[in-house]
């Protein structure tokens, strides 16, 4: 009877031996999976309140004049002389040089990623052989500027 009471006790000290935590593979392992969950979550989480305005409102529209678009800009490629623009070091303000033919100027100022922050810009009546825009609305990230413009009665473009 002592004899088995004793191996009850041994077994019983052997199981409860409040050894310290020893971290191994298998730990590892679901720990990794525990983690690439969550970051899977944040990541969905995240992409799905991102607001990407790579479509425009009109977009059957602007498909169907795309080939006009097309012509401006083959035009514009052709010209000996055209608007040159320059930012100041700054991005605070665009210097706009043109021929006198010009009769009036457009820059659009494209933000891919949000709509909202999209500007045009008309210049009309234009004296002298440039003209300086205040670009502070330009906030730091990606743009695209389009210009566009009627020389000799003609529509150019030019990104």
């Amino acid at each position: 009877m002592e004899k088995k009471r004793l191996s009850k006790q041994v077994l019983y000290n052997q199981m409860n031996n409040n050894k310290p935590f020893k971290f191994h593979w298998g730990h590892g392992i679901i720990l990794t999976f525990i983690l690439f969950g969550g970051f899977m979550a944040y990541f969905y989480m995240n992409m799905t309140h991102e607001n990407i305005d790579l479509v425009g409102k009109q977009y059957y529209q602007d498909g169907q004049n795309f080939q006009e678009k097309i012509n401006e800009r083959n035009g514009a490629n052709h010209l000996l002389e055209k608007p040159i623009y320059e930012f100041s070091e700054d991005f605070q303000a665009v210097r706009i040089s043109y021929p006198s033919s010009i009769q009036k100027i457009s820059l659009v100022f494209y933000r891919p990623s949000d709509a909202k922050l999209d500007q045009q810009i008309n210049l009309s009546k234009l004296s002298g052989d440039f003209q300086i825009v205040k670009t502070s609305f330009l906030k730091k990230g990606p743009w695209k500027l389009s210009i566009h413009w009627t020389q000799n009665n003609q529509k150019y473009q030019e990104e």
